[in-house]
């Protein structure tokens, strides 16, 4: 199943597995967020938000992974 999603903006990404292991927590404290309030999306347009999909990412060359501000009401 597809749907639609309108993003917030991008706030940062990880260009490969290894920037991701490297420097997740400096980037969210950096941008002044936790994970519940962005999206991870592969290449692909899968999210990401557990090692096991960010290693999916890696495994099938979907780095980079961008990371959007959630649109908040």
């Amino acid at each position: 199943m597809k749907i639609e999603v309108e993003l917030g903006p991008e706030l940062f990404h990880f260009t490969t597995f290894a920037n991701w292991c490297d420097t997740a927590a400096g980037k969210f404290h950096h941008a002044g967020v936790n994970g519940d309030r962005v999206l991870c999306l592969d290449t692909k347009g899968r999210i990401c938000t557990k090692g096991k999909e960010f290693m999916r990412a890696r495994d099938d060359d979907s780095f980079p992974v961008r990371v959007y501000a959630k649109l908040l009401d």
